[in-house]
């Protein structure tokens, strides 16, 4: 199959105007893929696999092969492969490139890796991107995180090498990623000559960034703020791609969501739950 006959589906959680997808979108055109965008209207950070249901959705088309919704990232999908391209379905799903990282316990949260999501769980092939931010950046004001945006064609350029790979080492024609299996990709915010490599690691059980809370005491309001979830001078503390993206790595992870307990963790509950589960009456 050409580039030309390959159909990506491409969406985000920062919205249609983010320059993390319009770059990720030129950059799939410039090697030839045909390329739908349906994203969000508005920014939808950390919305994870919320979708709309008690209200109408609006729905604008931009151009030929381009829309945005005013909904969620996991919607945008929906929409996309239930509506918009239920004639014309693409071969995978690409998420971002999302303004920030998407790592660890973080993934949970993520609307870009739900988004990837809601492709994975309709069988397609499915990749998440994310550029990474310095924490050094976000003590400025304004907070514009130059090195994140410089790091947003690179990205764009290194997930279209993964696609290719993916795509020229598939020899049986099969999908181009195992079933229930998508691919979290994290770029650091550096220029190339400071990238260690590519490194393939495990999802973290830790966070990179995290939520902390202060009170106001003139509104009694809780005030969010995101602080490092790692010390970044010391990320040897913390395993997996958490890790691997504070030392300079380029980081793939395969993820694959299961609500399935590991079978000797769930064979141990079984045999503690016993009597419940042949019905015998507690003492």
């Amino acid at each position: 199959m050409s580039n030309g006959s390959f159909h990506i589906l491409l969406t985000n959680d920062d919205g249609h105007f983010a320059p993390g997808i319009r770059t990720l979108r030129e950059v799939l055109k410039s090697h030839g893929y045909r390329v739908t965008m349906v994203a969000p209207s508005s920014e939808q950070s950390a919305t994870g696999m919320a979708t709309t249901m008690a209200r109408n959705i609006g729905l604008e088309k931009i151009d030929d092969d381009a829309w945005h919704l005013d909904a969620r990232p996991a919607d945008t999908v929906l929409v996309a492969l239930r509506h918009l391209l239920e004639s014309d379905p693409p071969d995978m799903v690409v998420s971002g490139i999302n303004f920030g990282p998407n790592l660890g316990v973080g993934l949970h949260a993520s609307g870009t890796v739900a988004a990837a999501l809601v492709g994975l769980l309709h069988g397609l092939p499915a990749i998440a991107v994310s550029a990474g931010m310095l924490f050094e950046e976000a003590e400025e004001n304004p907070r514009i995180f130059p090195s994140t945006t410089r790091a947003l064609t690179p990205a764009a350029e290194f997930t279209c090498s993964v696609i290719e790979g993916l795509r020229r080492s598939n020899d049986s024609g099969d999908s181009l990623l195992p079933a229930g299996v998508m691919l979290n990709i994290n770029y650091p915010p550096l220029p190339a000559d400071k990238i260690r490599g590519v490194l393939y690691p495990e999802v973290s059980t830790g966070h990179m960034i995290q939520l902390a809370y202060r009170r106001c005491d003139e509104t009694g309001h809780v005030v969010p703020s995101f602080v490092p979830g790692v010390n970044p001078a010391k990320p040897h503390r913390e395993k997996g791609d958490v890790r691997a993206h504070l030392e300079g790595y380029i980081t793939i992870s395969p993820v694959k969501p299961t609500w399935d307990a590991a079978p000797e963790e769930s064979d141990g509950i079984r045999r503690r739950l016993a009597d419940v589960l042949e019905g015998k009456p507690s003492p």
